[in-house]
């Protein structure tokens, strides 16, 4: 049976895009690593056609990088994109969450709660394409909730781009209490309807992930040095 692909979505294009993205959030695919096509439509058992495809999708998410004379490569972590990515997601999410903080129901609450479970279970097994899907299910409960469907479209986007950056985050285990301790207040401060005490929270949890990572990324370069 090929690797990953033993419950295939509709298309050979979707089939190879859902593998490749969980190797690179899984990290089988480390950063700054060579996409190989030939190799990848071997071991899924596709023409090159559907992998080109998948790899065009991933790279307009950020997943991967394209040029000329290295062809494509999982992306590198850049503590400065991440900033300015951060710095989009402030003003949108803010924005989102103000929209939202009226209409925030039991259900909504719920939904978090039972999001919020499966992240810590996940973090535990080292699940970390379940822990990526029941995070952004958890924040997504609150954005929309604001209704606002073109705004929650370029949120989605940012979060794609995210996600790399996010799955480093988790997978070097970078203060996992805190993390949860961040989550929890979340989830409390909707249940309040305290808008600003979820601004705070969202603003915090926002800048130690930059920071950790910052770090983390200096530390390594100096010991290469």
């Amino acid at each position: 049976m090929r690797p990953g692909l033993s419950k295939r979505p509709p298309t050979a294009q979707a089939a190879v895009l859902q593998e490749l993205r969980r190797e690179i959030l899984s990290g089988d695919l480390v950063p700054g690593s060579q996409i190989m096509q030939d190799e990848i439509a071997e071991r899924y058992g596709v023409s090159r056609v559907p992998v080109r495809d998948a790899l065009r999708t991933l790279e307009g998410q950020g997943l991967v990088t394209y040029s000329p004379h290295r062809g494509y490569q999982v992306t590198r972590i850049d503590v400065e994109e991440l900033q300015q990515i951060q710095d989009i997601r402030q003003i949108l999410e803010s924005e989102a969450l103000r929209e939202a903080v009226d209409n925030i129901s039991a259900e909504t609450i719920a939904a978090m709660t039972a999001d919020l479970d499966t992240m810590i279970r996940a973090e535990k097994e080292a699940d970390w394409s379940e822990w990526l899907a029941a995070h952004r299910r958890f924040h997504f409960a609150l954005f929309e909730m604001s209704g606002r469907k073109h705004l929650l479209r370029i949120l989605s986007q940012m979060w794609d781009v995210s996600d790399l950056y996010r799955s480093y985050y988790m997978k070097t285990r970078l203060s996992e209490l805190r993390d949860r301790q961040e989550h929890r207040r979340l989830l409390n401060a909707a249940r309040d309807h305290d808008v600003d005490a979820m601004l705070e929270t969202m603003h915090t949890h926002r800048t130690g992930t930059v920071e950790s990572i910052r770090s983390t990324v200096s530390g390594g370069t100096r010991s290469a040095e």
